[in-house]
């Protein structure tokens, strides 16, 4: 084979090999309207979260649920943040602000508060994300939280 035929085969072969890099490379990606509606759900599950985070009745609450709670909030916040990323242009800064209120008012409960201390201690930016987390959802197409 001559050399000028040696170099067509090997541009092909590397224009092949871009191709499939290419396919594979976005076979796991979402559509735009999988990656939206993951979104929408899993904001709609951190709205789920906070709403039995903040209903706990404090007379009858153990310090073991409130916990419990808090965990499954920080999980679902985990699942938004991983399914925002797949969102193009998805607006999360004051989601992301909520958040981060949410988290410090976590972080300074004293453990040894009480479940009811610490209830009164987190509502408030609980209240912040959850409105947030509705704000965020109104922005995405065919997504509201009730």
């Amino acid at each position: 084979m001559s050399r000028m035929g040696w170099i067509i085969v090997l541009v092909g072969v590397g224009i092949i090999a871009a191709v499939v890099l290419g396919v594979l490379g976005t076979r796991n990606q979402p559509s735009k309207t999988e990656a939206t509606n993951n979104l929408c759900a899993s904001l709609k599950t951190l709205d789920s979260s906070l709403t039995t985070l903040t209903g706990l009745d404090p007379s009858t609450a153990s310090k073991s649920q409130y916990q419990d709670d808090v965990t499954a909030v920080q999980d679902d916040w985990d699942q938004v943040k991983s399914d925002a990323q797949d969102v193009q242009n998805a607006d999360t800064g004051q989601l992301d602000s909520a958040w981060d209120s949410f988290s410090s008012a976590v972080k300074d409960v004293p453990n040894d508060a009480s479940v009811q201390d610490a209830l009164n201690d987190v509502t408030g930016a609980a209240q912040g994300l959850q409105t947030a987390a509705k704000s965020t959802a109104s922005q995405l197409t065919n997504c509201s939280i009730s």
